[in-house]
């Protein structure tokens, strides 16, 4: 195998200076706009769920994963939302009293912030082998703006994007060196993510089934890929263990995959969440509705299909737009929304924020998309990356995304990779960025 190029001492003071800028940004908004964590600030990017109150406190007080019914008031098992951030915020509570967890949260969430622009440095000073990409990638991760608002907001983006960034530092290490360590881990975060979000389970096994394939040009690499299988299967298995327990079927995670698929294809879809729909069930309902739930959300999707294939095709279509920009984008032109936190917004926050978020979308959408087909010859080793780029938005483009950018903030850390590439080949000098040692081990294949 060909030798990677060993972490050296500039690496780590440049992966200093980029954990310090990403943390000391994090924390500079917490401090002067959300009241040193007190509360969400005057904007958000992302809204948290509705139940997320309910779930944690259940979960701290009767060690369940249950809501209220809104049928019948009860105290009922669920399986209809993702497990993963719940469940930290009531590990939290239960470390912390009531009054302090809602902004010990949001400074886990700074640290998390941090962690992950250091880690696509990481990811991309691999991926590329390039310190400069490795740079820019840390310092673009470090200063995206909806990520810096989203640290406030008590809501699972920010532990996504973590996770996310995690695993394709893991996932661009373990195809190159193999190791134990690295491959039980990988799985693990995969799994770790999609119990974070139920969406990005088809990531996560397509993200497997690569490693799967790619380990067999490793040394022992049929070892490190069935590491890689037992951690994603040890981290779903308790999960779906338990939905088996309870509900008697085999639920990986979620048990409302028709309900949001009938939110983006039913005759009022709109690319968005639910919002002023008649709902023609509860989708938060007890378990033994759930059958009879989900055949009649199946008929009447299947029936508008039938009906209506060209307005079926459209939906698609807002739903894809809505993922990268927000359904509020296009009804009130704007990527952030007010918190109706009684924090006075600051005035340098008022003017710097709105065009900040515009011109984060710009270089996202073009330096982006430049950078991901310039890294071609690249794609063996970023290959985690190209498929984040096309299966992380896809249950969201079949089914309906969100108000807001919160289902496509965890891809912005690969679409500013990217960037940052996009950026290296600009500058002055750039045939200097990759010698052809370099290009020669990015584009050879781990041999045994």
């Amino acid at each position: 195998m060909a030798e990677i190029r060993r972490f050296t001492l500039m690496d780590g003071l440049l992966l200093i200076v980029v954990l310090a800028v990403a943390g000391g940004t994090r924390a500079g908004y917490l401090i002067s706009c959300a009241d040193s964590a007190r509360n969400d600030g005057p904007l958000r990017v992302e809204r948290p769920l509705p139940e997320l109150d309910s779930l944690v406190q259940n979960l701290k007080t009767q060690q369940r994963f249950a809501l209220t019914s809104p049928s019948t008031g009860e105290v009922v098992d669920t399986a209809a939302l993702s497990p993963g951030y719940p469940i930290l915020m009531a590990v939290v509570n239960r470390l912390v009293d009531d009054a302090a967890m809602p902004s010990t949260m949001r400074w886990i969430q700074c640290g998390l912030g941090a962690l992950t622009a250091g880690l696509y440095f990481l990811f991309a000073r691999r991926a590329f082998v390039s310190l400069v990409v490795a740079v820019l990638s840390g310092l673009l991760c470090a200063l995206h703006p909806f990520w810096i608002i989203d640290t406030a907001t008590l809501a699972d983006g920010t532990l996504a994007a973590f996770l996310l960034a995690f695993l394709l530092y893991l996932g661009v290490r373990s195809s190159q060196t193999g190791g134990p360590l690295c491959s039980l881990l990988y799985g693990l975060s995969l799994a770790a993510l999609a119990l974070v979000r139920a969406a990005l389970l088809p990531f996560a096994i397509v993200g497997l089934a690569w490693f799967l394939w790619r380990s067999r040009l490793l040394v022992h690499g049929w070892l490190w890929g069935l590491l890689a299988f037992l951690g994603f299967i040890i981290g779903l298995g308790s999960w779906s263990y338990r939905n088996w327990e309870l509900f008697g079927e085999a639920v990986p995670i979620v048990d409302s995959t028709y309900y949001h698929l009938w939110v983006g294809n039913n005759p009022h879809a709109t690319g968005g969440p639910s919002e002023n729909m008649n709902l023609p069930a509860d989708p938060l309902g007890s378990p033994s509705q759930r059958t009879e739930r989900d055949s009649a959300f199946a008929n009447q999707m299947r029936q508008e299909w039938n009906d209506h294939p060209v307005e079926t095709v459209r939906r698609r279509l807002k739903s894809g737009l809505a993922f990268i920009f927000g359904e509020n984008w296009f009804t009130k032109g704007q990527f952030a929304e007010p918190t109706g936190s009684e924090e006075i917004e600051p005035t340098w926050l008022a003017w710097t924020y709105p065009i900040a978020l515009e011109i984060t979308m710009l270089v996202l959408l073009v330096l982006g998309l430049l950078g991901w087909r310039w890294t071609y010859g690249w794609r063996a080793s970023a290959m985690p990356s190209s498929l984040a780029l096309i299966w992380i938005p896809l249950p969201y483009i079949l089914s309906h995304a969100g108000a807001l950018s919160g289902p496509r903030l965890p891809l912005d850390g690969v679409l500013l990779c990217y960037s940052a590439f996009a950026l290296a080949c600009f500058l002055p000098g750039r045939q200097l960025l990759w010698d052809s040692e370099r290009s020669a081990i990015l584009r050879s294949e781990p041999r045994p």
